[in-house]
C-alpha cells in the first residue's frame, strides 16, 4: 500500500509539474493574432481634367421676355420647341402661370384615371411620398434640376394620393372641373406670342447658357489630342456666354494628362477606369481608354471616353478628378504572420497529386495560422495586393480554378501574428 501511495502522489506531482511548465512557457511566449478585415486598395492619381462634349450653340434668340418650356438638362427633339416670346413682361407672367395650372390639371387628371386610393395603405403612400422627397435633395444637392423638378411633381401626385386614402371623400370631378375653368380663363389672358425652337436640325440635351469653353478643344479630335493642347486648355480664360445650346451626344471625354509610367499600364479601347470628381458634387463614372498620346518629356496625353449622362455631368468642363486606375480588396494580413508550410498540391479537376508511390505531392504554399477556439489552425493565401508590411488575400473562383483547393482566409478570422511551436491542431491553453 505504501508503495503505491508513492507512486500515485509521484504521478500527480509530475503531472503537476508539467501542468506548471507548460502555462509557464506559455506566459513566455503568449499567443497575438489580429482579426482579418476586408480592405481595399485603389491604384489612383489626383490631376486636373478638361471635358469634352459634342455641342452646337442655339441661335435662337432667348432674350426679352420668354418663357422657357424645357429645364436645362432635358432632352429635346429636332428644331423642337423650347420657348414662348411674348411683347411685355405680364404677358410672359400669365404664360408662366397658365403653364403651372396645366401641370396641376394634368396631375389631377392622372389620379382621377388611376387606381382607387381610398383602398390603399397609408403607410405605403407615407413611404412613397418620403422617398420622393428623399429623392428630390438628393437630385437638388447634384445640381440635376430636370430630375429635381420631376421629383417634385411625384411627390406632390403621392400628396393627393394620401390625401384621398386619409378622406376618402376627395372630389377628384369637381377639382379637375374647377381646373379646367381657371385654365380657360387664364388661356383667354395670355394673349399672342412667339414660338422659339433650338433651330439646330440635331436632337439632344438643352442648356440656357454656354460656359464658354465650347470651342478650346475639338470633340472630333478628341483622340488626337496632345500634353500642350491640354495644358493650354486646362489654363484658357473662358470666353462669355454667348446664349444658349444643345449637347448633340450622350458620349464625352475627358482629358488629362498623365506619368508615362501610369499611361503604360493602360490600353486603348481596353482598359477601363472609375472617375470621381470630390469637389464637383457629381456621380463618380466608368470610362474607357480613348486615346494614349506620349510626348518627349516623359508626359502622356490620356483621354477617356464616357457615356454616364446626368445634367450635373453634363455641366462639367474643367474640374479635379481622381482616376482609379485599379483596385484591389481582400482580407488584411500582417506580412510577419505570413508563414511557408508545406500543403499538399492540386491538378486542374481538383484532386491531389501524388507521386510514383502514391505520396502526395507538397509545395511551399504561404499561409498563415488562425486561432478557432483554442485551437490551431491553418489558412491559405490568395495574395492579390502586397504593401510594404502588409498583403491581402482575396476570395479564389474554386470553381473556374480547380487547382486552388483548401481553406483560404476569410472575414473575421483570427490570423495568429505572434507565438512559438505552432502546428495545426495545437491547442492553447489560457
Amino acid at each position: 500500500m505504501l508503495v503505491q501511495r508513492v507512486v500515485v502522489v509521484l504521478v500527480v506531482l509530475g503531472l503537476a509539474g508539467t501542468l506548471i511548465y507548460q502555462i509557464a512557457k506559455l506566459r513566455q511566449n503568449p499567443i497575438r493574432t489580429t482579426t482579418a478585415l476586408e480592405e481595399t486598395v485603389y491604384d489612383e492619381l489626383d490631376t486636373d481634367v478638361f471635358v469634352l462634349r459634342d455641342e452646337q450653340a442655339v441661335q435662337a434668340d432667348l432674350s426679352g421676355y420668354t418663357v422657357l418650356f424645357v429645364q436645362d438638362g432635358e432632352r429635346v427633339e429636332a428644331g423642337a420647341q423650347i420657348a414662348a416670346r411674348f411683347a411685355d413682361s405680364g404677358s410672359a407672367k400669365r404664360y408662366a402661370d397658365l403653364m403651372e395650372l396645366r401641370a396641376e390639371y394634368d396631375r389631377y387628371a392622372a389620379l382621377s384615371s388611376g387606381r382607387e386610393y381610398s383602398s390603399m395603405k397609408v403607410e405605403a403612400l407615407m413611404q412613397r411620398a418620403a422617398d420622393r422627397v428623399c429623392a428630390f435633395i438628393d437630385a437638388a444637392d447634384t445640381g440635376n434640376i430636370a430630375a429635381a423638378k420631376t421629383y417634385e411633381n411625384d411627390f406632390l401626385g403621392q400628396e393627393t394620393a394620401l390625401e384621398i386614402a386619409v378622406t376618402g371623400d376627395l372630389d377628384l370631378s369637381s377639382k379637375i372641373a374647377d381646373l379646367s375653368q381657371k385654365l380657360q380663363a387664364q388661356e383667354a389672358t395670355v394673349g399672342e406670342y412667339t414660338s422659339v425652337t433650338t433651330e439646330v436640325q440635331s436632337a439632344g440635351y438643352f442648356f440656357s447658357r454656354t460656359d464658354g469653353c465650347e470651342d478650346v478643344l475639338s470633340y472630333a479630335d478628341a483622340d488626337k489630342l496632345t500634353v500642350e493642347q491640354i495644358e493650354l486648355a486646362l489654363g484658357e480664360k473662358p470666353a462669355q456666354s454667348s446664349g444658349s445650346k444643345i449637347v448633340k451626344s450622350h458620349v464625352w471625354y475627358v482629358a488629362a494628362i498623365l506619368d508615362t509610367q501610369t499611361a503604360e499600364k493602360l490600353t486603348v479601347k481596353k482598359s477601363t477606369v472609375r472617375i470621381a470628381f470630390p469637389k464637383a458634387g457629381v456621380p463618380d463614372v466608368h470610362a474607357t481608354v480613348y486615346a494614349l498620346n506620349p510626348d518627349t518629356d516623359g508626359k502622356c496625353a490620356a483621354v477617356f471616353r464616357c457615356i454616364e449622362v446626368s445634367e450635373s455631368l453634363l455641366r462639367l468642363r474643367r474640374s479635379e478628378a481622381r482616376i482609379i486606375l485599379g483596385e484591389k480588396t481582400g482580407f488584411r494580413v500582417p506580412q510577419s504572420a505570413v508563414r511557408y508550410l508545406d500543403m499538399n498540391t492540386y491538378d486542374e479537376n481538383g484532386k491531389a497529386i501524388v507521386d510514383e508511390n502514391g505520396n502526395n505531392v507538397t509545395a511551399k504554399t504561404r499561409c498563415v495560422f488562425i486561432l478557432r477556439g483554442n485551437v490551431v489552425s491553418q489558412r491559405r493565401l490568395y495574395v492579390v495586393y502586397t504593401g510594404d508590411d502588409y498583403l491581402l488575400s482575396g476570395t479564389p473562383d474554386m470553381e473556374k480554378d480547380k487547382t486552388l483547393t483548401g481553406n483560404y482566409v476569410g472575414r473575421y478570422d483570427e490570423i495568429i501574428t505572434g507565438g512559438k511551436n505552432l502546428y495545426a491542431g495545437a491547442v492553447i491553453y489560457e
